[in-house]
């Protein structure tokens, strides 16, 4: 092979190497996911969030040690299908990050609002079903303090700073629960759609490296046989 089909390979190693590392990190982040998750009882969102942040770093990692295979081995048809899996890895992170970008704006598909309309039904028939999420994410209320007005209940101790209200309104926490449990999931979030934008834009370049490599062996193929005949 010639330096051009050298330095190809060298650059597709270097890809997939890093995409190998990439995987991993993913795959640590989905299960720190699922373990910070272990205590939010208001959405399912996290543990399948979590789940789907794994499954993708496995896939991309089984990719990235076919793809250093088919590299070091030169091989046609496993370059093509490294191609292939890349294109189809691509699509899938695309409608990963669709989905992470729509999904907390959605309610992931309605477990935020219904966890915390069951959380509000035990706050109202017992003062502190809320205290847990109020106290961790500093809100108070489902929506806003109002909501214990509304209720004609007086605002719990764990909607102000170390428990203590003093009487003064303005140490109330402002926020509403809800909010403020989507946007930790947004800030959480955030980490895995960095990770897939820089995986993405790397894996369109491993594809066309990909391609290069299987090109160059093909026509590196054709002129040893046409050399024979």
């Amino acid at each position: 092979m010639g330096l051009g089909a050298t330095t190809v390979k060298h650059v597709l190693l270097l890809l997939n190497f890093v995409f190998s590392v990439l995987g991993l990190a993913l795959i640590a982040f989905g299960i720190f996911f699922l373990i910070s998750a272990a205590a939010n009882a208001v959405s399912i969102g996290e543990n399948v969030a979590g789940g789907l942040i794994i499954a993708l770093g496995v896939v991309i990692l089984i990719i990235a040690i076919f793809g250093c295979l088919a590299a070091i081995h030169e091989a046609p048809v496993r370059l093509l299908i490294y191609v292939g899996a890349v294109v189809l890895l691509i699509l899938a992170q695309l409608m990963f990050l669709g989905m992470s970008s729509h999904g907390t704006k959605d309610g992931i598909s309605g477990s935020i609002n219904e966890g915390f309309d069951r959380l509000w039904e035990s706050e109202r028939n017992q003062t502190g079903a809320l205290g847990y999420y109020e106290s961790w994410l500093q809100c108070c209320g489902v929506n806003s303090s109002e909501d214990y007005w509304i209720i004609h209940h007086g605002i719990p101790s764990s909607c102000c700073p170390e428990n203590k209200c003093m009487d003064t309104p303005s140490r109330v926490f402002k926020t509403g629960c809800k909010a403020a449990f989507v946007k930790y999931l947004d800030d959480k979030l955030l980490v895995f759609k960095i990770v897939c934008w820089l995986l993405v834009i790397g894996e369109a370049v491993g594809a066309v490296f990909g391609w290069l490599l299987y090109s160059s062996v093909k026509n590196q193929s054709r002129r040893n046989n046409a050399v024979w005949m």
